[in-house]
């Protein structure tokens, strides 16, 4: 790490304990002071994406400067309609994004996603970014829970998922973003990780395994 890096993060941590915040390793909205040698990233996703945010930029401490929308960014469409709102007129080097729990489960949409309309409102997504001229990375999301949903009381089914994920790719294949598959880190291992039958949410564990996941891909895209 440079060393003006080393004292800017020393500053900061200084600051924070004075203040008692903002905390942005452990605060996922608290979004960091940017050192200014350090590449910003742009982290956009729903819940499981705020979930692992203070923990990438734990790992990245001194390797990036790791934002993200001070909001949960639910389903494709309203990614859509918000998307320009979100990255803002700031310059980023690598965005990192996802939907798709929202569009599977369909909460608080009037009307539910089908992998067609997703394909449609992430291929609107992916328009409205390449003029960032960031390096675009989408996370093809985490796996539906075991059991009935605890909002919604049905199951997403595998096929359902992969149906989404099949459309999702192949946006992204059109217009050449880089895919880092959320899907397969967790893998099979969902009882593991999540937090219960019927949450698609994930434990300390699961949170984990996701940070260096999404880390390892970002600093891989970073230094290409």
């Amino acid at each position: 790490m440079p060393f003006y890096s080393f004292c800017f993060l020393i500053s900061l941590s200084f600051l924070s304990s004075l203040c008692g915040e903002p905390d942005p390793f452990s605060k996922p909205f608290d979004n960091p002071l940017d050192d200014p040698l350090l590449p910003r990233v742009l982290i956009i996703g729903d819940s499981i994406s705020i979930g692992y945010t203070p923990r990438v930029r734990k790992l990245l401490r001194g390797k990036a400067n790791v934002h993200r929308p001070k909001t949960n960014c639910r389903w494709s469409a309203y990614g859509n309609e918000n998307i320009l709102q979100w990255i803002g007129d700031e310059n980023w080097d690598l965005i990192h994004f996802n939907f798709g729990l929202w569009d599977w489960y369909g909460w608080k949409q009037e009307n539910k996603a089908t992998p067609e309309s997703y394909a449609k409102s992430l291929d609107g997504i992916v328009n409205k970014l390449r003029p960032s001229a960031a390096k675009l990375v989408f996370a093809v999301t985490t796996p539906p829970c075991i059991g009935p949903e605890k909002k919604v009381n049905f199951m997403v089914s595998d096929e359902q998922a992969e149906a989404f994920n099949r459309a999702a790719l192949g946006v992204m294949k059109k217009h050449g973003v880089v895919i880092n598959d959320l899907y397969s880190a967790i893998g099979k291992d969902r009882v593991k990780y999540q937090r219960g039958k019927n949450d698609v949410h994930y434990n300390d564990a699961g949170r984990d395994l996701l940070t260096a996941q999404v880390a390892k891909v970002i600093i891989k895209e970073l230094k290409k």
